[in-house]
Formats: C-alpha cells, structure tokens, sequence
C-alpha cells in the first residue's frame, strides 16, 4: 500500500513538472504584440507587411507654379513593422482598418514629394536620390500628427515609365527646341554673313577711295610735271631763239615777228611747209621747211 502510495505520489510530480515545463514551451513562439496580426503558419510569428504600388501616377515637379510637372508612373515595393509596444494603441485608434490608413499616407506623401521636389530628368539620371526622397517623405508623413505606429522598414524604387502621350508631347517639345535651336542658328549665321558683307564693303569703298586718291596724286604729279617741263621747254625756246636771233643778226621787229610766224607754223604737225627759192643757176627749187 505505501508503495502503492509513493508510485502515484512520484508520478502526480512529475506530471506537474511536465506540465509546467512543456505548456509554456508550447506558447512560448507567441508574443503579446503577435496577436491580431497576420501570421506565418509554419511558425505562428507575425512578419513585416509587404505592400506595392503598381503603376502609380506622380507628377514631377515644375519651375513655374502655374502648371504642373509631366505626369509619371512608378512602380514602389516596401515593408514595414508596427510597433510592438503601440499595438493597443494602434487597434483602439484605426481598429482593422490601420492597414489602409498606413498606405493611404505613404502614397500621399510620394505624391506630393515627387511634384514639390523631383524635377523631369531626376527620375532617369537620380535613382537613388528620388528613392531617398520618397523614403523620408513616407517616414515623415508617418509620423505627423496624429502618428502611425509603425516603422517603414524595406523601400525600393522600381520601373519608371511615362504614358504614351506624355511621352509624345515631350518628344514634340524636344523637337520644337531643336527647331528653335536651328532657327537661331540660321539668323546669327545670316546675322553673321551680312556683317561681312559690310565688312567686305568697307574695305572695297577704302580700296576704291585709296585708288581714286592715288589715281589724283598721280595726275597731279603729272600735271605738274608737264606744266613745268613746258614751262622750261618754254623758256629755252625763247633764249634759243633770242641766241638765234642775235647770231643771224635780225633786230627788227617786222623780221622778228616773220621768224617767229614761220617758226609757229613749223610746229605745227598737222601743215605741211615747202620753201621756194632761187639757186644759182637762177632755177627755182622747192625744199620741206
């Protein structure tokens, strides 16, 4: 009977023991914080939330504040954790409906981040940088008032694409620039070619000017050198026919006035002078004067 006694005795203990041992082990995997959320099944642990944007619509940001930026559409992939110690909080403020509440602020603030500070080619040249931007915008916005309590964990930025129209009016508007580009080009080379033309004009009226003004020079040179080499032609006429005059020894005026007649005649080329006289034989002869 005491054996009896001890055996159930030793067998309530160690059933004790194993309850207390083995029923904490079995919900030991759960946390306080775990519940209301979803969990894996394999390990009955909540994990973070993943969420997406497909193809959401973004405007990029402009310099002008009457108009609006070109309208893009990205594709964003995060994750995020709910604060272990706010999970009360969180339940008595949005209930079941935190979830939409969470991705309702964090597409209002890439909205409003990407049309206020990422401008047209920083979403093709500065990846990073407008991932950056769209991270800490979703952050902030988490956490004004009245805060999520949650924590943004993983955050990627993937494709970027531009609707068809959009990208046709771009194209349109890049093509207009080239044509105006082209256009100004052509004015300052028309600009250019007709200050050369005066230019061209300018040295052609100085070129011209310099001949005329040495052509005149010239022919007054000339003028001057005629005038006063007739002038000294002039003056040995006169001594040579003064010289001639004394040396055939005619001083009278009627004979100095005869010679000097005969002798302007003689210059004369267009006259032809024959000269008559009597020779020896007393036969009259004709001699060119």
């Amino acid at each position: 009977m005491e054996k009896t006694t001890f055996f159930l005795m030793c067998c309530c203990i160690v059933g004790a023991m194993l309850i207390l041992i083995l029923v904490p082990l079995s919900f030991s995997y759960v946390d306080y914080y775990d519940y209301g959320l979803a969990q894996r099944k394999s390990t009955g642990s909540a994990d973070a939330h993943l969420e997406s944007f497909d193809e959401l619509s973004v405007f990029s940001a402009t310099t002008s504040n009457m108009s609006i930026g070109l309208a893009f559409q990205v594709d964003i992939d995060y994750t995020f954790f709910l604060k272990k110690d706010k999970i009360g909080l969180l339940h008595q403020e949005l209930a079941t409906d935190y979830r939409n509440v969470i991705v309702s602020r964090a597409e209002e603030a890439i909205k409003n981040i990407a049309a206020e500070q990422v401008s047209f080619t920083e979403f093709f040249q500065q990846r990073k940088k407008v991932e950056a931007l769209f991270r800490s915008a979703v952050e902030t916005r988490w956490q004004s008032p009245p805060s999520l309590h949650c924590e943004l964990d993983q955050f990627h930025l993937g494709r970027i694409t531009i609707p068809k129209s959009v990208a046709t009016k771009q194209l349109e508007s890049r093509v207009q620039n080239e044509r105006n580009d082209m256009e100004q080009f052509l004015q300052k080379s028309q600009m250019e070619r007709e200050k050369t033309t005066v230019e061209v004009n300018k040295v052609d009226l100085e070129t011209v000017k310099e001949l005329r003004t040495a052509r005149a020079e010239a022919s007054l040179v000339k003028t001057r050198a005629q005038a006063e080499a007739a002038l000294i032609i002039s003056h040995a006429e006169i001594n040579g026919t003064q010289m001639l005059l004394d040396a055939a020894e005619i001083n009278t005026q009627d004979h100095k006035t005869a010679f000097t007649y005969i002798k302007m005649l003689r210059d004369r080329h267009q006259l032809d002078i024959a000269v008559s006289y009597l020779d020896g034989d007393s036969v009259v002869r004709t001699a060119p004067a």
